[in-house]
């Protein structure tokens, strides 16, 4: 087994980022710095494989989950929990991971990673045109949607707390209720 050690004094750049190879320890490059996190824990993961089997049941592109990167930029390397791709942008799929915005993105809360999700991964995912962005939060049972083309991009599209039907623009025959994922 090879150990990783983290050089924090260089500002990391996807070349940097390639050479850890398939690296045991999730770990992504967010604004050049190298960030790993511990494996999710089992309800994290629970939530994902509900979130996948949906998605993949009434879509006709493709879906990912972690770990997978989204390549961005020179700076930015970030491992989705969940990735949707229609058939019209299935070319940014790659040998190396997803180069491009995906339609859909889904980011599942971990005590380690609220901050992230929640700011740095929302605005990126915004920027670079991710046509929804959904934030899932099993400790409280809420969804939040985001979309591209919403005005304020502070204040989610869709909210459900606890029970409540969740749509989704990108995949218009998807319709579930919370309780299913929780």
């Amino acid at each position: 087994m090879q150990t990783v050690k983290i050089d924090r004094t260089k500002n990391w750049t996807v070349e940097d980022y390639l050479l850890l190879g398939e690296a045991n320890t999730p770990c992504q490059l967010i604004n050049g710095e190298l960030i790993m996190s511990p494996a999710p824990n089992p309800e994290h993961q629970r939530v994902l494989a509900k979130i996948f089997k949906l998605i993949d049941r009434f879509s006709t592109g493709e879906t990912f989950f972690a770990p997978i990167d989204l390549f961005i930029d020179q700076k930015n390397v970030f491992q989705p929990d969940l990735i949707y791709i229609s058939p019209e942008k299935a070319n940014i799929v790659s040998k190396r991971g997803i180069e491009g915005a995906p339609d859909l993105i889904v980011e599942i809360l971990s005590p380690s990673n609220i901050f992230t999700d929640r700011n740095q991964k929302k605005f990126t995912y915004q920027k670079i045109g991710v046509k929804e962005y959904w934030i899932v939060d099993p400790a409280n049972k809420t969804l939040e949607i985001y979309k591209h083309d919403q005005a304020d991009q502070n204040t989610p599209s869709l909210y459900v707390a606890g029970e409540g039907e969740v749509t989704s623009s990108v995949l218009p025959n998807l319709k579930f209720d919370l309780k299913e994922i929780f």
